[in-house]
């Protein structure tokens, strides 16, 4: 799905929310936990997720976003600047937080990022439980994909 950044619908979230940039080791740590937990992942593989993140060689044009509520983590979000374009990657919201506008919220302080970088278009792979919430953002459908998995 793509959107113009300047057509971007403004989304808030809860009152209680706070999104920040993730800067430094130590919330780095933080924000891969938070994403690692919402997506239901082993967590004895978080330290080595951290450490590919930390390691990035496009780390440069990577902003991530952290969102707390009452001081707890409870979402994620990526913006990657790459051919003019601000792909939208890792929006997760933890189970007991979904469904009050926290990834909304999230993916639009990641468009911001992008439209400030002088970036014009967002794009990103929507769920199918995502997707109607992109639309309302203002999002359109470009392309499909199908998502395989092997079975054991």
């Amino acid at each position: 799905m793509a959107v113009s950044l300047d057509r971007v619908t403004k989304v808030d979230g809860p009152a209680e929310l706070k999104i920040e940039v993730v800067d430094g080791n130590e919330p780095l740590q933080e924000w891969v936990q938070s994403y690692w937990n919402s997506f239901g992942m082993d967590p004895a593989l978080v330290s080595d997720a951290v450490r590919i993140e930390a390691a990035r060689p496009d780390s440069s044009r990577i902003v991530r976003f952290i969102a707390r509520a009452e001081g707890v983590p409870v979402g994620t979000a990526l913006m990657r600047a790459a051919h003019g374009v601000a792909g939208i990657f890792v929006v997760s919201t933890s189970p007991e937080y979904r469904h009050r506008g926290i990834g909304a919220a999230l993916t639009a302080a990641a468009l911001e990022a992008g439209r400030q970088s002088g970036l014009h278009i967002g794009a990103l792979q929507a769920s199918a439980s995502g997707a109607p919430l992109y639309t309302r953002m203002g999002f359109e459908k470009v392309a499909e994909y199908q998502l395989f998995s092997v079975s054991h």
